[in-house]
């Protein structure tokens, strides 16, 4: 496949392809299909991080921004940084990530697509499905973070504390 094979399989199958967003993938898009390293810019990916990642059903990629910038403030808390700089360096993290190298990310999971839907003759009804949007994702993320994070919700309620 050539690259403009891969740009027509982009421009039918990607969920509200904004003009912009389609120059810049066709700029970043190499012969492969696969990204180059360029830096680019979504700013919904940037405001909203992984969250924005996996409503676009980037999982993988979304787990390793996630995991990236959890790793970054487990270090900054073992070095004993004040909690609320560490939050804010693991939203920054996540933030910068997903929104400086969201185009990239996502030539890489139309790559898997690609892979999964038929390499030589792709069918663009099981492109445009596994391209589209899910709220569904967000929403059980959201459930697992608040699953984690109840305790010290319930402790900031009622007052308790959490040590005894």
């Amino acid at each position: 496949m050539t690259k403009k094979d891969y740009l027509d399989i982009l421009k039918k199958s990607y969920f509200n392809l904004s003009e912009k967003d389609g120059k810049i993938f066709e700029d970043i898009m190499r012969d492969d299909g696969l990204a180059k390293c360029k830096i680019t810019f979504n700013l919904w990916a940037f405001l909203f991080g992984w969250f924005y990642l996996l409503y676009r059903r980037l999982g993988i990629e979304a787990f390793g921004v996630l995991i990236f910038s959890l790793l970054g403030g487990y270090i900054l808390a073992y070095a004993n940084i004040h909690p609320v700089l560490v939050i804010i360096f693991m939203i920054g993290v996540n933030s910068f990530l997903s929104g400086f190298c969201y185009h990239f990310l996502y030539l890489n999971k139309l790559s898997r697509d690609i892979s999964y839907c038929g390499e030589y003759n792709v069918d663009i009804k099981c492109m445009k499905k596994r391209a589209e949007p899910k709220k569904s994702y967000v929403i059980l993320a959201l459930i697992v973070i608040i699953i984690f994070l109840w305790p010290w919700i319930y402790a900031l309620i009622t007052g308790e504390t959490l040590h005894k």
